[in-house]
């Protein structure tokens, strides 16, 4: 982002809300545009959004909430475990992305951001009876807040600008990763087995079908081919700060 800003400069807010830089400079950056990835085989455009924002108004509420969670969640989980729930939950989050908001450019990190959200409730589930007896009511009032933000979470991710299929696909796939890797730390051997399936087949039932629906169903603008600087040519689409995130 701060590349961006310095590469880029900033815009005015009819241009870009989120006081940022110009739509253009996303896309050249390596923001989802579903168009590039169907028709030129970047691939890598799902990736690169997380690492980018829209403006200040994007960057910061996102960054406020990655450490406020992300450092208490890392220190639970262990870094490998949070990173591959961080990079598949923001991956995906950017395929359902570019299926259900193909005509848009999309950037930032809160689709993997909702993807710890959703892997923290299989990790509360696998270490419940594992909490000591002082420890019950802060566990309780901790597992009911997450479960209450999630559910908050999905109508407030159909408010203008924000990217719905990011955040609710992340989230998803956030359960699903989440019950796979934390299925260890279950005590019951036939309760490990169960979680660790459905998180298996949760995945499998997800990540295939999203990429043969993209590959095969979905038909993004032509316009976002063509999104350079003027005067050279005209912006056309209008950048959405969030394929998750």
């Amino acid at each position: 982002f701060v590349y961006s800003i310095l590469m880029y400069g900033m815009v005015s807010k009819k241009e870009n809300p989120m006081f940022g830089p110009p739509v253009y400079a996303m896309n050249i950056l390596g923001a989802k545009n579903a168009a590039r990835i169907l028709t030129y085989n970047e691939w890598w455009r799902l990736a690169t959004p997380i690492m980018l924002h829209g403006g200040w108004l994007h960057i910061l509420p996102n960054v406020l909430l990655q450490l406020r969670i992300g450092i208490v969640l890392e220190n639970s989980w262990g870094s490998t475990s949070w990173l591959v729930v961080y990079i598949i939950s923001g991956l995906y989050a950017s395929i359902c992305s570019c299926i259900l908001m193909k005509d848009s450019l999309g950037v930032g990190s809160s689709g993997a951001l909702c993807g710890l959200m959703g892997a923290w409730v299989p990790f509360m589930m696998a270490t419940w009876n594992q909490t000591l007896p002082r420890d019950i009511g802060q566990r309780n009032m901790q597992f009911f807040m997450v479960v209450t933000s999630i559910i908050l979470m999905v109508p407030l991710s159909f408010l203008p600008m924000v990217d719905f299929a990011a955040h609710i696909g992340g989230t998803v796939m956030g359960v699903a990763v989440g019950a796979i890797i934390f299925a260890g730390r279950l005590q019951t051997r036939n309760y490990k087995f169960l979680m660790r399936i459905a998180g298996i087949v949760g995945v499998l039932l997800l990540l295939p079908f999203s990429l043969y629906w993209f590959l095969e169903h979905t038909k993004p603008n032509g316009s976002l081919l063509n999104i350079c600087p003027p005067p050279g040519c005209r912006v056309t689409a209008a950048p959405t700060p969030a394929p998750g995130r």
